[in-house]
């Protein structure tokens, strides 16, 4: 993998646009009410006052589309976050800018379009999208009183300060040999690229998903 075929950079949350779609060699949406929560709880604390940045998202283009290498349980989160604060503001925060799709999994990028509490026992990725959309909803509600600002701060912080690291491989880069590797812990993005790509945040206080 030449390093001319590599773009690493950050992008805010809410600048994240254009269409994902998770190959057919991965599973499906797998988080559960911990990583939710853990996600919900991290961005929230900054406060508004210090950049965070996501743990990378490694993408390649293929054709209009982005084909995910990693990264899809992140990404569907941020998704299914944006969607619930969509509707629990009736509108007044806009849906995502971006979306997503399956390939063989049809029904799934349909169902994060209504989360059909009805459907949730039809298929098990719909049991773990309908469940994380729950976590969701739970945690913005558990903020009472401070719910509607809660929600504003939220959708703040990722047009503000909550970024993705963007690791873009090239068209020629193997796709299911890059997935093998950094899901065995053999992650091709060194240090110093890490490094790199926190500076481009600008800021010198970060955190790591």
């Amino acid at each position: 993998m030449g390093n001319a075929e590599i773009i690493l950079d950050t992008k805010l949350v809410g600048d994240i646009e254009g269409h994902f779609s998770v190959p057919s060699y991965q599973r499906g949406y797998r988080w559960g009410e911990a990583e939710v929560v853990r996600l919900l709880d991290d961005i929230y604390t900054t406060d508004g006052k210090r950049n965070y940045c996501l743990q990378p998202v490694v993408v390649r283009k293929n054709g209009e589309k982005f084909e995910v290498i990693d990264g899809q349980q992140r990404l569907t989160t941020i998704y299914l976050i944006y969607r619930y604060m969509n509707q629990a503001s009736s509108g007044f925060i806009t849906e995502p800018r971006f979306t997503l799709s399956y390939d063989i999994r049809d029904k799934s990028e349909e169902y994060l379009k209504s989360i059909d509490e009805s459907r949730k026992e039809e298929y098990i990725d719909f049991w773990f999208i309908c469940n994380a959309y729950e976590s969701i909803k739970t945690w913005f509600e558990s903020k009472g009183t401070k719910l509607t600002s809660t929600i504003t701060n939220v959708n703040k912080y990722f047009d503000e300060n909550v970024k993705i690291i963007r690791y873009e491989v090239g068209p020629s880069e193997d796709a299911i040999g890059l997935f093998t590797r950094l899901n065995i812990g053999k992650i091709p993005l060194t240090s110093a690229e890490l490094v790199k790509a926190m500076f481009l945040s600008k800021d010198s206080d970060k955190n790591m998903d």
